[in-house]
C-alpha cells in the first residue's frame, strides 16, 4: 500500500512544473486570442498549440469565458505593482500619481491595444468577452484603487466620497487615450512624457477634489 503511495505521488507534476504549464497554456490563449479575435480562438486551437487536451481546460476554466479570464487577470497583473504597499502614500495627490503611472502602462501596452479592438470588435456579439474585460478591471485595479482611497479616507487625508465611484472614474480617465487610438486605428497616442505629464495631471485633478473641505 505504502508502495503504491510512493509510486502515485512519484507520477504526479511538482507544483513548479504546473505553474509553468499552466502560464504557458495562457500564454498561448493570449496569442491565439490576439491573432485570431474571440470567436476564431477556439478551444480546440488553443489546446493544441499549448498540446494538452480539452479536457485539460474545461477541468480548469470550465471553458472559453473561464480562459479568457484568466487571461485577462494575468495581463493586469503583469504591469501591477507586485506589493500594492509600496503605492500607499500618504500625500493623496503622490500617491494617485503612482496609482496613475501603474495603470497607464498597464493599458498602453500592444496587448491591450489588441484586446481592446477585440472587444469593440466582438463585445456585442459575445458579452462574455465584455463581462470578462469588465470584471478583470474591477478586481484587479478598480478594487485595489477603492481600498487605498478608502484608507486615505480613514486617515482624514480626503473628503467623505464614495471611493469605488472615483476608482472607477480616475480608471476611465487613464484610459480615453488608449480607447479612441483603438478607435482610430492608431498605435500610440502619447509619448512616454506626454503619459506620464497626464497621469501627474489627472491625479493632481482628483487629489484637489478630494481635498478635505474642497466643494
Amino acid at each position: 500500500m505504502h508502495e503504491q503511495d510512493r509510486q502515485s505521488r512519484a507520477g504526479r507534476p511538482k507544483s513548479e512544473e504546473v505553474e509553468i504549464r499552466a502560464q504557458a497554456l495562457l500564454e498561448v490563449a493570449e496569442q491565439a486570442l490576439i491573432e485570431l479575435g474571440y470567436e476564431h480562438a477556439t478551444l480546440q486551437i488553443i489546446a493544441g498549440r499549448a498540446k494538452v487536451s480539452k479536457k485539460t481546460i474545461y477541468a480548469k476554466y470550465g471553458g472559453k469565458p473561464g480562459l479568457l479570464r484568466a487571461v485577462l487577470d494575468r495581463m493586469a497583473d503583469r504591469n501591477m505593482a507586485t506589493d500594492l504597499r509600496l503605492l500607499d502614500r500618504d500625500d493623496p495627490a503622490e500617491g494617485l500619481y503612482e496609482w496613475a503611472r501603474m495603470i497607464m502602462r498597464s493599458t498602453r501596452t500592444p496587448a491591450a491595444h489588441a484586446i481592446t479592438a477585440i472587444s469593440m470588435r466582438e463585445g456585442l456579439r459575445f458579452p462574455e468577452f465584455r463581462n470578462a474585460m469588465e470584471e478583470a478591471r474591477k478586481v484587479r485595479q478598480q478594487a485595489p484603487l477603492k481600498a487605498y482611497l478608502e484608507r486615505l479616507q480613514a486617515r482624514g487625508l480626503i473628503r467623505p466620497v464614495d471611493c469605488d465611484e472615483i476608482a472607477s472614474l480616475f480608471l476611465w480617465a487613464l484610459s480615453q487615450d488608449m480607447v479612441a487610438a483603438v478607435s482610430a486605428g492608431t498605435v500610440q497616442p502619447l509619448s512616454d512624457k506626454e503619459a506620464d505629464e497626464k497621469a501627474r495631471r489627472i491625479a493632481k485633478l482628483i487629489a484637489r477634489g478630494l481635498a478635505p473641505g474642497a466643494d
